[in-house]
């Protein structure tokens, strides 16, 4: 319900304006009621409410129960809804983080790409999700009342990490700059933010674009081969470059000869015997070999005595231990712990 369709109503609240009137109510309401609201409004909105209610007087009980029988009345005479079906999937989308949706819904029901995104953070938690050691490479060569904008609004202790490792120089013109800056106007600030949310956070091969990536490859992992390739065409017909790089992320259980031995030998060390055992069974000798040489002696031993012994295994279980494994790997890879891409070794 928009201010001007929030008309004046009641003896007693006549003098105060469709803006006041919603200032009113979301005071009434408290910080944590207004706060979800508030986020839903143009900055445009926020100021015509702050600016109602700079010369208001106070407003009595009976005044603010009036103001609120008016809503009421307001809200019941309103247009209805329309598209209930579109707007409730908005609605949960903006409420409910992509695991929520999929543990209700099922992952069916909602592959969305715009549910990877998770809550909404603000673009100063993102820049602060990066990392110290990922923000001192980015703004190191930045001019010094850039870097003295991000400081100033970053927690104190990741402030205090990036500043100290900048040159002298370049550190005491910062800490200058954040001394003697002055407040920004809300056009300054969100043109501010807007540029360091292009530049610092959603690079072309920033970690943002990177962790997306590598989350897309593990649920492609996790997908039937027919899945994934219609998945790979459809983001090819628009980005084929992001199709390029989810390719070169993905890989399966099977895909493991093709890695180096001592990247091996750290992805099976955190692999449990047990699911070993489960995904080898049935599996190529070829494969089992590369796998149990990648194994300390005491747990190749245990698989290899386990592989011997006759076990009915439903296909769906060791179709999801290779998986779990292949997960294992693509997480250990963009950790940097290993290199999937490696050619094996002689």
């Amino acid at each position: 319900m928009s201010f001007s369709s929030y008309s004046e109503a009641g003896a007693d609240t006549d003098s105060i304006a469709g803006p006041a009137r919603a200032a009113i109510l979301l005071l009434a309401m408290g910080s944590n009621g207004a706060s979800r609201l508030l986020k839903h409004l143009s900055h445009d909105e926020i100021r015509a409410l702050r600016d109602s209610v700079a010369d208001q007087r106070e407003v009595s009980a009976h005044q603010l129960d009036q103001l609120v029988s008016d809503f009421q009345e307001a809200f019941k005479t309103g247009s209805g809804l329309t598209g209930l079906d579109s707007e409730m999937n908005k609605l949960l989308k903006s409420a409910l983080s992509a695991d929520e949706m999929s543990q209700v819904f099922g992952a069916e029901d909602f592959i969305d790409s715009s549910l990877f995104t998770g809550p909404s953070l603000s673009v100063w938690e993102e820049i602060e999700n990066l990392g110290v050691k990922t923000l001192h490479t980015l703004l190191v060569g930045e001019h010094p009342q850039v870097v003295a904008i991000v400081v100033a609004r970053l927690e104190p202790g990741i402030a205090a990490a990036l500043v100290a490792g900048f040159e002298v120089g370049f550190r005491n013109e910062v800490m200058r700059r954040v001394l003697s800056a002055r407040p920004l106007t809300l056009e300054a600030e969100e043109m501010i933010e807007t540029t360091l949310r292009a530049t610092l956070i959603a690079g072309d091969d920033g970690p943002e674009r990177l962790a997306r990536r590598t989350t897309l490859a593990e649920i492609a992992n996790r997908m039937e081969k027919v899945q994934t390739d219609a998945f790979l065409v459809s983001i090819a017909e628009t980005q084929p470059e992001e199709a390029t790089a989810i390719r070169s992320l993905l890989f399966a259980f099977e895909d493991l000869p093709n890695v180096a031995k001592k990247a091996r030998l750290v992805l099976f060390d955190e692999i449990p015997t047990e699911l070993v055992t489960m995904a080898l069974r049935g599996a190529p000798p070829e494969l089992v070999e590369v796998v149990v040489s990648s194994l300390a002696a005491r747990a190749r031993r245990m698989v290899e005595a386990e592989l011997t012994q006759a076990a009915d295994i439903a296909p769906k279980d060791i179709t999801a231990a290779r998986r779990s494994i292949a997960a294992a790997a693509l997480r250990l890879a963009s950790e940097g712990k290993i290199i999937l891409t490696a050619a094996p070794e002689a």
